[in-house]
Order: C-alpha cells, then structure tokens, then sequence
C-alpha cells in the first residue's frame, strides 16, 4: 500500500506536461499554417492583378489593331483583352508567389512571430513543409492555366475575330471597307438602303473585285448592288450581285467570248484583243464562309494545343511541328517548376535580408527567379528535343540542381531567418 504513493504523481505530471507540449506545438502550427497561408494568397492576388494590368495595357495596341481589321465590337475588346490575360499568367504566377511568400515571411520575422514558433517546438522542417505546400498548389495552378486555360483562350480569340469579321461583311461597316480573301480584293463603299427584294438585311453595296487569273491577267467585277444572305442551317451563304459587270484583261492573246451559266440576260463581247467584258442584269451564286473568310482549324497553330495533345503521339506532323510543339511544352512544365522554386528563393532571400541588403535583396531574388526562365528556354531551344521526354527532363534537371541548392542554403541560414 506505501509501495506507490510517490511514483504514480510524478508520472502523472510528466505525462500531463508532454501532453501540453504537444497540444501548445499543434495549437502553434495550425495558426502559424493558416496565417501564412492567407497572407501569402492576399499578397498573391494584388501582385498578379498588378502584372496583368501592366502587361494587358502593354498588349493594348496590339489587340486593338486586331479589333479594328476585324471590325470587332466594345463588347468582342474586352473578351479579347481578358482571354489575352491568361498568356502572361505562368510567369506572373510565379513572380507572385516569390514576392509574396518573402513579405509575409519577413513580416513575421521582424514581429518576432517566427522566434515565437520555433520556441513552440516548430522548425525549420514544418516551415519548409509548408512552403513546399504552396509552391506544389501554385504549380498545378499554372499548368492548369497555361497548359488548359491559356490554348483555349488563344482558340477563342480567334473565333471573336472571325465572327467579327463576318458579321461585318455581311451587314456591312459605315465607312468604305477592303476585304481580302484568299485569290481575290474586294472593296465595297459604305452601304446605302435599297429596296431590293430578297435582301434579308435591307442593305444594299456596291462592289469592285480585282482577281488575279494568271501570271499576265487578271479580273475586274463590279456590282451596283451587292448583298449576302446567309449563312442557312447547312451554312451556305448566297452572294447576289444586281448591276453586274465582269472585264478580263491580258497581256498575251485575244479571249475568247464566254457565257455564265448563274446569270440571267448575260451580253459578252470583246472589245480588243487584251480585255473581254461580260455583263448581266442579276446574277446569284452559292457559297459558303470557309470560302469567304479562310479560318484554320484549332490545332493549326502549337499554341492552341494542350499539354496532354503535346504528350500524346500526332501522325503527320512534320519534324518542324514537333519540334515547335515540344519546345511550348518544355517552356510550360519549366515555367510551372519556377512556382515550385519561388517560395524557396524567397527564403533564402529572407536569410540574406539585413538592414544594408533591405532594398537589394527582393530585386535580385525576382531577377534570379527571371535567369532561370530565360536559361530554360535557351536550353530548351538549343537542345531542340524531339520527345516529350527531353522536353520535360531538361528544366526539370535545371530546377533540380538549383532547388538542392536553396535547401543547403535555407539548411545552413536557418538561424538568420528567425533573428529580426
């Protein structure tokens, strides 16, 4: 019964104050996780919005050249200038998270934050933990986006265009307008109301089409009216032309008279021994938008392939083509791994933040994280590989050697990072 009386209190404490330790390490770590966390998306968030402002407002005269050759609308702009956003996103991603993860991480050092962590029980490994945290759910982000989002964003905006493009030489502009198809130039002056029967929009053109034939001729037609209808349901548009006239010009022999078949009231006659005129009353003929306005496929351009259409095999591509592919697909997943390194660059950059290295210290960790990309894809453009295989192993072995080299940095600085 005096056997154990002491023993039993002592291992009661002992057991009740490893008990509190643990709880006070994951009270600490669980408020440590989520203030980094919510500052370092905050942060995020503002430097991204900044960098796409600045690069949409560099993109601005592009895209409105754009809009203006395609007379596209207000509304058909501003979709063009958002889908445009997601071109820049890897890479700003990636700028982001550096900047963001080194003033959060420097916020809580010098507010003696993370000197209070680590008295908790937490280290250098549960902050790294962390951190690689972060970086692994920015690179999915930016594989996602650039390898996903962005080739459908680059699809899309040509589509807008396209439709732009048709809708204004359907129903016409308000200003006198040149029109370039694949083996002709059309210019058509500014619509005027006609009451002409059949004419779906009520808008009526004139219409003068140069058309080369050959090495030494060429075609002119002109029209009083002119106006689609169309496109119907199997996507076939009718070009009626009212007023019609049609002169062939060369330099090498006399034409010879000719009759169209799509015309009623045709009178052909040769005036000399170089032109020939054909004219009709009203002629009508069937065509459809391909044959109007050339627009390509997706796919056509290696921009608008996804990463997963550029890892699986494409029969017929040329050796150019997959080259071409394999380099974008390369500059993606190293692009993406460059949000792998940023947190870990920011760390080291903390390391290395003193009162003389304040005002270097980020512009040099913002224009390491820039070499890398650059140095990535010059290599990749150098090595020129033709798998994807090389693609992805070249800026992973880059990545890798520097990331080994962050963590003996981060590993042999880790005091720095917590003395304000």
């Amino acid at each position: 019964m005096t056997a154990h009386p002491v023993a039993e209190p002592v291992d009661r404490r002992s057991r009740i104050r490893k008990f509190g330790v643990r709880i006070t390490h994951g009270v600490f770590t669980h408020l440590y996780a989520r203030q980094l966390f919510g500052s370092v998306i905050l942060q995020a968030f503002a430097v991204m919005a900044l960098v796409e402002a600045i690069f949409l407002a560099e993109r601005f005269p592009i895209v409105f050249r754009d809009v203006l050759k395609n007379n596209a609308s207000l509304l058909d702009t501003s979709l063009i200038l958002s889908l445009a956003s997601t071109q820049i996103f890897d890479l700003a991603l990636a700028i982001a998270i550096l900047m963001a993860v080194y003033w959060t991480v420097l916020r809580m050092r010098e507010n003696r934050e993370l000197l209070v962590i680590f008295a908790a029980g937490a280290g250098i490994r549960q902050i790294m933990a962390l951190i690689l945290a972060i970086a692994l759910g920015a690179q999915i982000c930016s594989l996602t986006v650039s390898g996903v989002i962005d080739p459908a964003a680059r699809y899309a905006q040509r589509v807008i265009l396209f439709n732009a493009k048709f809708h204004a030489l359907v129903s016409g502009i308000n200003t006198g307008q040149f029109y370039y198809f694949r083996n002709r130039v059309a210019y058509a002056p500014p619509p005027s109301t006609a009451d002409r029967p059949g004419a779906s929009s009520g808008q009526s053109r004139k219409l003068f089409v140069y058309e080369p034939l050959g090495k030494d001729s060429f075609r002119i037609v002109t029209a009083d009216h002119a106006w689609l209808d169309g496109p119907d349901a199997s996507g076939s548009i009718l070009v009626k032309l009212s007023g019609f006239t049609s002169r062939v010009f060369s330099d090498l022999r006399p034409l010879a008279r000719t009759t169209s078949s799509q015309c009623t009231g045709c009178v052909a006659q040769a005036e000399d021994h170089s032109s020939m005129m054909l004219v009709a009353r009203d002629i009508v003929r069937e065509t459809t938008a391909d044959e109007l306005l050339a627009f390509q496929p997706r796919g056509s351009e290696p921009a608008e392939w996804t990463i997963f259409e550029q890892l699986g095999a494409k029969s017929g591509a040329t050796q150019v083509q997959v080259q071409e592919e394999m380099r974008l697909l390369g500059e993606r997943f190293a692009r993406s791994l460059l949000c792998l390194l940023a947190p870990l660059i920011a760390l080291a950059c903390v390391c290395f933040t003193a009162r003389s290295t304040d005002y270097v210290a980020l512009p040099l960790a913002c224009m390491v994280l820039m070499s890398l990309n650059v140095t990535s894809e010059w290599l990749i453009r150098t090595i020129a590989p033709s798998g994807p295989l090389g693609a992805l192993i070249i800026p992973t072995a880059l990545i890798a050697i520097f990331m080994a080299v962050l963590f003996a940095v981060i590993a042999r600085k880790q005091g720095e990072l917590v003395r304000p």
